[in-house]
């Protein structure tokens, strides 16, 4: 009699009342099933990303090496016109530092599109999308900016998917 109160005392409150949750279990489904369960979503926005950072940074070394030509293309005489005295020199230069600038945004997002494609940090992953997407790429016709922003948008819908 003993032995049962001490049996007894040992058994929970949720083992009296009978069974309380079945866990879900992916029973009867083969692995091609279980992982369809995630989109490829948080893929395709990263590798857009990549793609627009590559673009971006494509554009921004051109800028910084090349920048000395881009001045000699550009008239400085219209700046004259506004009272604005800039030397070549010194528009080279500024060339030069927006295309450093350019260069940190482009690997912010490639460093966004990789971890987006490995589905890890979801942060960072849209903090490449949203730099990825203000740099400015006018001679790619802005068409990085886009592919950031709509790989951006696919990793925002997708977050659930990340660790």
């Amino acid at each position: 009699m003993r032995d049962e109160i001490i049996r007894n005392e040992k058994i929970s409150s949720n083992d009296i009342g009978g069974v309380d949750e079945i866990p879900e279990s992916n029973f009867g489904q083969d692995s091609s099933q279980q992982s369809s369960n995630k989109s490829s979503m948080p893929m395709i926005g990263g590798i857009l990303l990549i793609i627009g950072g590559v673009l971006i940074l494509a554009q921004s070394i051109f800028i910084i090496t090349s920048s000395e030509t881009i001045v000699s293309l550009i008239d400085l005489d219209i700046y004259g016109e506004m009272n604005l005295t800039i030397t070549p020199e010194q528009m080279a230069s500024f060339l030069a530092t927006c295309g450093i600038i350019t260069t940190i945004l482009a690997i912010f997002a490639l460093l966004g599109g990789i971890l987006s494609f490995k589905k890890k940090t979801l942060g960072l992953a849209i903090t490449g999308g949203i730099l990825g997407t203000i740099a400015i790429a006018p001679m790619f016709i802005f068409i990085p900016n886009i592919l950031c922003f709509i790989g951006l948008i696919l990793i925002v819908i997708s977050r659930k998917e990340f660790q």
